[in-house]
């Protein structure tokens, strides 16, 4: 069964070259018993000024083989 939660974390803010980035999003996690095996990540990263505010979609995959 595959659950979708608020990403651990989310939202933070975190720093791109000189600019502030507030970071948020949701992941999937595909198993049971360890989440990391292999997650999914789908989230936004907001930069606001003064003239406007720029919000960039991103998402990305992660996972690992074990030998357990």
């Amino acid at each position: 069964m595959n659950m979708t939660h608020r990403a651990r974390g989310c939202p933070f803010i975190t720093n791109v070259d000189g600019e502030d980035f507030v970071i948020d999003g949701f992941a999937k996690y595909k198993g049971y018993g360890d989440e990391c095996k292999t997650i999914y990540f789908a989230g936004v990263a907001t930069f606001q000024d003064v003239e406007k505010k720029l919000v960039f979609p991103f998402c990305f995959e992660y996972s690992y083989e074990t030998d357990e």
